[in-house]
């Protein structure tokens, strides 16, 4: 049977009239009696897993954003005491009961106290608060 037979052109138009999605797809195919949907009757290679089954691209993973990430204040400490090459200690204090701690810290260069924090009820945020002291305390002093 031919497309342009008036018999296949009637038999599409009552097909898609009762249901549209699934006959009229089986009645797609070329002349040349390749069936869209039949992959192995042309030998066309497969698609990818990664690709969506619509798509004619191959997936590439999205390139990360070129925008620099913000450091901690206890990186840039650390970073500012490497270029000094001097090493602070960091002493941490908890106080309260168990349900209900408090975190103080402070940072050391050798016998002088450049930084303190205030209480927080997390370790890792009194750390950052006294780095943040202490660097502005090396700010204040000259150490940029």
């Amino acid at each position: 049977m031919n497309r342009s037979d008036p018999l296949v052109q009637t038999l599409r138009d009552v097909v898609y009239i009762i249901c549209p999605g699934v006959l009229t797809f089986l009645l797609m195919s070329n002349d040349d009696g390749y069936i869209p949907w039949a992959r192995q009757s042309r030998n066309l290679p497969t698609r990818s897993m990664t690709t969506a089954p619509s798509s004619s691209r191959r997936y590439t993973s999205p390139e990360a954003p070129n925008r620099p990430q913000s450091l901690s204040y206890r990186q840039l400490l650390q970073q500012r005491l490497q270029k000094y090459q001097w090493t602070a200690m960091y002493h941490v204090e908890m106080t309260g009961p168990q349900h209900d701690q408090r975190w103080s810290g402070s940072f050391w260069l050798g016998g002088t106290k450049i930084g303190q924090s205030s209480f927080y009820t997390t370790k890792d945020a009194a750390k950052e608060d006294a780095a943040k002291a202490s660097l502005n305390w090396l700010n204040t002093y000259g150490y940029h």
